[in-house]
Formats: structure tokens, sequence, C-alpha cells
């Protein structure tokens, strides 16, 4: 990779469980190491995807293996309806055993189940939530688990082209209207959270 300009995150997703091979992960480690690489992920595990919950824990403990504790880990937790604080839980636990306490994390469209935020800063504290468009469709128990993510752990994306906001197809520009409803489920300024949101951005990534 090098296209001036652009740096990547790279990693193998959980859906790819079930077909990844040996070689595909030295070629992650290897390219890891280049100073165009940004982040590792995204990493994780899906409750989604229809692959043996086996192979997507071989997968995401082989990925945390190559984590360099300078660049941020990005973690992709989704789970069927309810699920979510199990997976979470999980992922936790592995996370916990197999990097660093001080490596830095992003947890990929959060889902802000109440509590569980605060476990994950208590056991890798340099982590981030953040929120994307799901954010429309968030029931009290999410917004409550909203709140409770401090703003300066507060990160926004889109996720485009997947969760759209409703009525509209997902764009990366769409950042701003994710930090809207943001703002107003906290009872914050859409500025604010804009604001806070770059600072983290630049804090986590090294910008």
């Amino acid at each position: 990779m090098n296209v001036p300009g652009i740096v990547a995150a790279i990693g193998i997703h959980p859906s790819q469980a079930a077909r990844v091979m040996s070689r595909d992960l030295e070629k992650l480690g290897m390219s890891l190491r280049s100073p165009k690489v940004s982040a590792l992920g995204e990493i994780g595990l899906g409750g989604q995807n229809g692959v043996d919950m086996g192979k997507q824990e071989a997968l995401l403990r082989q990925c945390l293996a190559k984590a360099d504790s300078s660049k941020p880990v990005i973690l992709y937790i989704r789970g069927k309806v309810g699920q979510d604080v199990e997976l979470n839980a999980r992922c936790r636990t592995m996370a916990q055993k197999n990097l660093e306490k001080e490596q830095p994390i992003q947890l990929h469209c959060f889902s802000c189940e109440p509590g569980v935020f605060a476990a994950w800063r208590k056991v890798l504290p340099q982590v981030y939530a953040s929120i994307s468009g799901m954010v429309a469709r968030f029931n009290p128990r999410q917004k409550q688990g909203l709140r409770e993510i401090p703003l300066d752990r507060l990160l926004l994306e889109t996720d485009s082209p997947y969760l759209p906001i409703v009525g509209k197809v997902n764009r990366p520009h769409f950042v701003e209207d994710v930090a809207s409803l943001v703002a107003a489920h906290r009872g914050e300024r859409t500025q604010d959270v804009l604001a806070a949101a770059n600072a983290n951005c630049r804090s986590l990534f090294g910008l």
C-alpha cells in the first residue's frame, strides 16, 4: 500500500473465520508493520453471520496476537437481539487475556447496553466507544448506555454504506446526523459532540 495521504485499518472479519488460512494471518502480521496501516481491525465476534463461534474465537485470538500496542484495535461485536452483552463479555475476556492493559481500542458500532462500556474500561482503560447510525433505532436501555459513555471516550461513525439512518442511503457525510442524534439522547449540543469526537479520534489514532 503506497497511496499518498491514505492510511488504512486492516483485519480479518469474523464472518471469514471458516475460510481463513495461515498465510492470511501471516500477511496480516506483515502488513501491520507498515506506517500506512493505522490500526488492526475490524476483528471480533458476530452472532448474525452463521459462522461457528468456536472458529470465530480462534480467529480473534490469532488476530489479537498480531496487535501492536502503538496501534488501535478495532473490535466488531454484533449479535442477534439480546446477544450483544454476552458477546461483549466473551470478547472482553479474550482481549484482556491477549492484549496489554494500555492497548488502545475502538468498539466499532457500539450497541450501548447499560454497564457494558464501564466493564470494558475497568479492564482495558484506553477504550473508546464508536456510535453509528444505529443510534436512530436505540431503545431506552441503549439510550441510557449511551449517556454512560464519558464525552472524552466518544467516537462517531456512519459505517457507510451499511446501517443507514432511517430514510436515507448511508454516506460518510451523514456523520453530523449521527452526532445530532447522539447529542439529543445525551442532552448535549451537537457541536460539542462533534468537537469531542474529533479530538478523541485524533488522540486514538495519533493524528
